[in-house]
């Protein structure tokens, strides 16, 4: 074997890992092959002897799942240790293995280079001398026919050529991951060991990673971890750093309702069936959130290997006239919310609650220098009047909307807010919209329901029957679509 054991070290805490009385270290003897032995029939054995980790519970469970099984499907709620389980199974595979090819990819190269890789790179620094072979950002390599890549999913055509009796697939964010991509590793699962590994959220309402729980699932090792089982939740303590917390799942609750999309998926790691009312599918907003962070990505890993390219330069950003966005609160539990865009893109927000109509006037006076938008447009309904009287006293380039009047397509929609909303729906749907990761706007943007009223007009649940399914005010949701309201012109509504 290529790889050289010692005894091992002390057991060291990882960000999600915790100490576990249950295993006692493997007996370090001369047989090295007997002991290789073992670490490959057991990756728990392998992430405490050989990588001095101990795992929690659901860790380990999805672990012993790709050992016994060719395909192992994992969702998982939020802060899970989802990255940290799928970079061991990496290492185990690799050592214990050979010859063998490990291939993993995600949605974009950004979530290759800077999640699962970066905890790969951890793991294996933390014992280089142990694992040995030569580490670079998204290659692991022991030898020619030995070693690991991190593959974006720009080109399917990627996943060619590769061939080895051992093989192992790891989809990290699987859920954002395209069909095509999906059919080139099909055709590279012809090896008698082949295992692929998916992991992810539960928020895409169609694809591959939807189907392993449901259709195909008689061919994958499906596996679900809830937030309620982290130790962290249980215990009601911080037993594991870095692992989500009751404290995180307590606010989740309060901000999202046990009953949103959001929280299904985000805590309790289930997929929540499209409901008919909803308005724009979780699927769709996690996209949207997805967009950001790629243009976000201004800080590219060059590549180490030898004949690497340079490293990679962004296209400087496309400088599209801006809005500001307001929708106003007054005093309560609502928020104020300013929010600036362009065409496409979110590129701001900021929230206010308690005050009074000067104070949030000086706010948004604040915001204009800061970011000089084009225009601001306001919600002018009750006290956001005063809000915009005081505003064009000041000679800003500033309108209101009141979004209860009647829509421009008077036949479609029941009012203002509706014609705006589907507006915002079909950018969602069309892949045309950025969002930052907000809890609060995705929650809001995922618990939005529509219906038709009897002269066949569209329609969207008002503020107050929100708050009667005991879920806050939808603050962020109306300041991003008086944002994009401009955008009402040319729809169409479709039923």
């Amino acid at each position: 074997m290529s790889v050289k054991l010692v005894p091992p070290r002390p057991t060291v805490k990882q960000d999600v890992s915790t100490p576990d009385l249950s295993g006692s270290p493997l007996p370090i003897s001369d047989d090295e092959g007997l002991i290789m032995e073992r670490c490959l029939r057991s990756p728990s054995l392998f992430a405490r002897n050989i990588l001095g980790v101990q795992l929690w519970s659901k860790q380990e469970e999805v672990l012993k799942a790709l050992q016994g099984h060719r395909r192992v499907a994992v969702k998982a709620g939020n802060g899970l240790g989802k990255g940290f389980t799928a970079a061991v199974a990496v290492l185990w595979f690799l050592t214990c293995h050979s010859p063998a090819i490990v291939l993993t990819t995600a949605p974009t190269a950004r979530q290759v280079r800077h999640v699962l890789w970066r905890e790969i790179r951890r793991l294996h620094g933390n014992h280089a001398d142990l694992l040995g072979g030569r580490m670079f950002n998204t290659r692991f390599e022991i030898a020619d026919d030995r070693f690991a890549l991190g593959l974006s999913t720009d080109e399917a055509d990627q996943f060619q050529g590769f061939h080895s009796p051992n093989m192992l697939i790891v989809v990290d964010e699987a859920e954002g991951v395209t069909e095509p991509i999906y059919d080139a590793i099909e055709a590279v699962m012809t090896t008698g060991n082949c295992k692929l590994l998916l992991i992810g959220n539960p928020t895409s309402d169609s694809g591959t990673f939807r189907r392993a729980f449901h259709e195909d699932r008689r061919i994958f090792q499906n596996i679900t971890i809830s937030a309620l089982e982290s130790p962290n939740v249980e215990q009601q303590d911080v037993v594991i750093p870095g692992l989500t917390t009751g404290e995180w799942v307590a606010e989740r609750r309060t901000m999202w309702g046990e009953g949103s999309p959001m929280y299904q998926a985000r805590v309790l790691g289930n997929f929540c069936d499209h409901p008919q009312d909803n308005l724009i599918p979780l699927s769709k907003i996690e996209q949207a959130i997805s967009l950001y962070a790629e243009g976000c990505d201004d800080d590219p890993l060059a590549e180490e290997e030898e004949g690497a390219s340079e490293p990679a330069v962004l296209a400087p950003t496309v400088l599209a006239p801006t809005v500001l966005a307001v929708d106003v609160a007054r005093f309560g539990p609502d928020q104020s919310v300013l929010l600036l865009a362009n065409s496409n893109r979110v590129l701001d927000i900021q929230t206010h609650q308690g005050l009074d109509t000067m104070e949030l006037t000086g706010r948004i006076v604040d915001a204009y220098r800061q970011w000089a938008p084009e225009r601001i447009v306001v919600d002018e309904i009750g006290i956001g009047a005063g809000v915009l009287d005081r505003l064009k006293e000041l000679d800003l380039p500033v309108s209101g909307i009141n979004v209860g009047r009647p829509a421009r397509q008077r036949r479609q929609f029941a009012n203002l807010r509706a014609e705006g909303y589907w507006s915002l729906y079909e950018l969602f749907n069309q892949g045309a919209i950025a969002i930052p990761n907000d809890p609060e706007l995705a929650g809001q943007l995922s618990s939005l329901r529509h219906r038709y009223n009897s002269k066949g007009q569209f329609l969207i649940e008002p503020k107050e029957e929100t708050r009667t399914r005991g879920l806050p005010s939808p603050d962020k949701a109306d300041a991003l679509m008086l944002a994009f309201l401009r955008n009402t012109g040319g729809v169409r509504l479709h039923t």
